[in-house]
């Protein structure tokens, strides 16, 4: 029995008048979360990257030539505060992973664009990063992959369409 399922049977004795298996799901769903963020954190360490200096330079990358995005394009794909991103910008511009870049004829727009040094930093990380996901999902078939993402989509869609407050 692992954690999950003990902390189901837990309340099933204290609380059976409770029907605890949403904690099946959910609590599988945090536990891989926690995990995989943890082993990424661990991975990322020795590039000097976090994670989300991480996503900002695979978004920047993703972006296609030039490589480069505004700070609310890549604050809106990376869900976080402005406040967050420029923390994030700051740090990889002083690593000399991006550099930031206004617009030639409109100056209330500026870019963040990925360095030669950023991109070939980016593409070396990605390629390990995607080995270690790839090894970690090596024990599934290629149909327990598809039936998963199928269901976390499901999952994904019902808890936003549920809305913050639920």
């Amino acid at each position: 029995m692992d954690p999950v399922d003990q902390v189901v049977a837990d309340w099933a004795r204290q609380r059976p008048d409770l029907d605890a298996s949403p904690i099946a799901v959910f609590g599988r769903v945090r536990r891989i979360a926690d995990l995989a963020a943890g082993g990424l954190r661990g991975y990322l360490a020795p590039y000097g990257l976090t994670p989300g200096e991480f996503d900002i330079l695979c978004n920047l990358r993703r972006a296609g030539r030039p490589y480069r995005k505004t700070p609310s394009e890549l604050a809106a794909s990376a869900l976080v505060t402005s406040g967050a991103l420029t923390g994030r910008l700051d740090a990889l511009e002083r690593d000399g992973l991006i550099r930031r870049r206004d617009h030639r004829a409109d100056r209330r727009v500026s870019y963040a664009e990925l360095t030669a040094a950023g991109r070939k930093l980016i593409d070396r990380v990605l390629e390990g990063h995607l080995a270690r996901e790839e090894a970690l999902l090596a024990s599934l078939g290629e149909a327990d992959r598809k039936d998963i993402e199928r269901a976390l989509a499901l999952l994904e869609h019902a808890v936003r369409e549920a809305g913050p407050e639920r």
